[in-house]
C-alpha cells in the first residue's frame, strides 16, 4: 500500500483541490497522460496547487517516488485477467496491462527494473500462476515465463508511444499518414535491393511490411504461449486451446504495413489499439 503522508495539509490550490497524496499523483499522471514522463516536475506539479514544491515534500521524498506512486496507480487500473484456460488468462493479461500501459503516456518506461508491487499486482499474479500451477506448467516456467513476457507487454507500449511522438512531425498531418509515408519509402527501398544478393529479402518483404501493431502484438504473445505449452511434461497432456501462432498467407505490397498512431486514451477495453508497424 502507499506509505501515508508524514505530516497533515490542508492546502487548497487554485485548481485542484487539497493538497494530498492522491491528488499529487493525479496531478502527475494528468502531465503523463499527455506530455510524458520527463515533464513532471516538483515545482510545475506544485503551481498548479498554488504551492511552492516543499509543500510536497511532506507526501513524497522526491520525483522517482512520486513516480513510483504514478506506476502502481496504473497498475492498480489493469483488469483482472479473465478466461478458462491458462493460455486465455495469459493473453487476456498481456492484452489488458498494455492497453493499461498505453493509455498513460510513457508509463511503460517506468516498469523496466522495478517490481510494481501493491495489491492489484499480487492478485493478477495469483490469478495467473494459478491457472498455470493447475495445467501443469512447471514452476519455473509459469514465473520466468510471466516475467519475461511482461518486458515484452511493457516494450511493445513503450515503442508505441516513442513511435507515435516520431511521427508528430509538425507538418499538421495526421500520424497515421507520415507513418505510412515513412514505412512505404522503407519498404520501397528494400524492394529496390538486388534479389539475386538478398533473396530472403526479397522472398519475405511482403511478411516484413504487413501486419499492424495489434496483430503484430498478439502473433507476439502466441509465441509466448506456444513456447511455455512445449514445456509441459508429455504425460500432461496439451493444454486445452492453445493456438498455432499465425501470419497471414496471402500476399500483399510491400507498402502494407501500418503506421503508428500515437496512443493515448483512445485505446479500448477490447484491445483495439491504433494500428502501427515495428520493426521488421
Amino acid at each position: 500500500m502507499p506509505p501515508q503522508p508524514r505530516r497533515p495539509s490542508a492546502t487548497r490550490g487554485r485548481a485542484r483541490g487539497v493538497l494530498s497524496l492522491a491528488a499529487i499523483v493525479d496531478e502527475a499522471m494528468r502531465i503523463i497522460d499527455r506530455e510524458g514522463i520527463d515533464e513532471v516536475s516538483m515545482r510545475r506539479i506544485a503551481g498548479e496547487f498554488d504551492t511552492g514544491p516543499a509543500s510536497l515534500y511532506a507526501y513524497v521524498a522526491n520525483k522517482d517516488e512520486l513516480l513510483t506512486h504514478c506506476l502502481r496507480r496504473v497498475v492498480s487500473e489493469t483488469p483482472m485477467p479473465r478466461g478458462e484456460t491458462w493460455p486465455e488468462v495469459l493473453r487476456s493479461w498481456a492484452v489488458g496491462t498494455r492497453n493499461t500501459l498505453a493509455a498513460h503516456g510513457d508509463i511503460a518506461r517506468l516498469s523496466f527494473g522495478v517490481i510494481p508491487e501493491g495489491d492489484g499486482f499480487i492478485e493478477i499474479m495469483e490469478r495467473i500462476l494459478g491457472a498455470m500451477q493447475s495445467a501443469g506448467v512447471p514452476a519455473r516456467v509459469a514465473t520466468w515465463g510471466v516475467d519475461v513476457l511482461s518486458l515484452y507487454v511493457a516494450a511493445d507500449a513503450y515503442e508505441g508511444w516513442i513511435m507515435g511522438r516520431i511521427f508528430e512531425d509538425g507538418s499538421g498531418r495526421s500520424t497515421e499518414e507520415v507513418g505510412q509515408e515513412y514505412f512505404r519509402e522503407f519498404g520501397e527501398r528494400l524492394a529496390a535491393l538486388p534479389p539475386e544478393r538478398y533473396p530472403a529479402i526479397a522472398s519475405n518483404l511482403w511478411s516484413m511490411m504487413s501486419g499492424g501493431g495489434d496483430e503484430r502484438f498478439a502473433f507476439g504473445v502466441d509465441i509466448f504461449i506456444a513456447g511455455i505449452a512445449a514445456q509441459i511434461p508429455a504425460d500432461l497432456g496439451p493444454p486445452a486451446r492453445v493456438p498455432a501462432a499465425q501470419i497471414p498467407a496471402t500476399q500483399g505490397k510491400s507498402g502494407d504495413r501500418q503506421p503508428p498512431a500515437k496512443r493515448s486514451k483512445r485505446v479500448s477495453a477490447a484491445g483495439n489499439t491504433p494500428a502501427r508497424g515495428r520493426r521488421g
